[in-house]
């Protein structure tokens, strides 16, 4: 269902001249950390799904999909915890799918979509990216408000965690 849906975002009726690259999950992870005064976190996923559209080693679009629930930190009761904060049976996914990809400066400006807790938002990335091996490789990293996808951030000894959670990913298409 996944990658049903990242060919539907990607898809364009000329698809000609055009390749497109699914993501290698044994070498693409997103991980996201917080902080609360008492202490930091992190999890990481490793089992996303993606596509990405080339058209003469220019990239034209992007989609990523990665499952709350597979977001771990190593702490099963902060995971249990995590999916609950997060509504994950309400919303599985968090989804990315970009709009325009510019490089600029040697880098990738990517404006693009993410849904998170059933809420979308434009989004801006700066991204590296590397062509290893007929392997696309990006990596970058950007922050989200848990306030601007509306997700009620838990308190602990009467004090909420930060409002600000920062994303690394690194993702490889072959």
């Amino acid at each position: 269902m996944r990658l049903l849906t990242l060919v539907l975002i990607l898809s364009i009726n000329n698809l000609s001249s055009q390749e497109l690259k699914n993501i290698d999950t044994t070498k693409s992870s997103i991980s996201y950390s917080g902080n609360h005064f008492l202490h930091k976190w992190s999890a990481e996923n490793n089992n996303l799904s993606g596509l990405i559209k080339i058209d003469n080693e220019n990239i034209l679009n992007i989609g990523v999909v990665a499952k709350v629930a597979d977001f771990k930190s190593g702490n099963s009761s902060l995971d249990s915890n995590s999916y609950r904060v997060l509504e994950a049976l309400k919303f599985p996914n968090v989804i990315f799918k970009s709009l325009n990809i510019e490089e600029v400066d040697g880098m990738l400006n990517i404006e693009g979509l993410i849904e998170f807790h059933g809420i979308e938002r434009s989004i801006d990335v700066i991204v590296k990216s590397t062509n290893i091996e007929n392997d696309n490789q990006l990596f970058g990293e950007f922050t989200i408000n848990l306030s601007d996808f509306s997700v009620d951030r838990p308190s602990l000894l009467l004090r909420k965690i930060d409002n600000q959670i920062t994303i690394v990913f690194e993702l490889v298409f072959s």
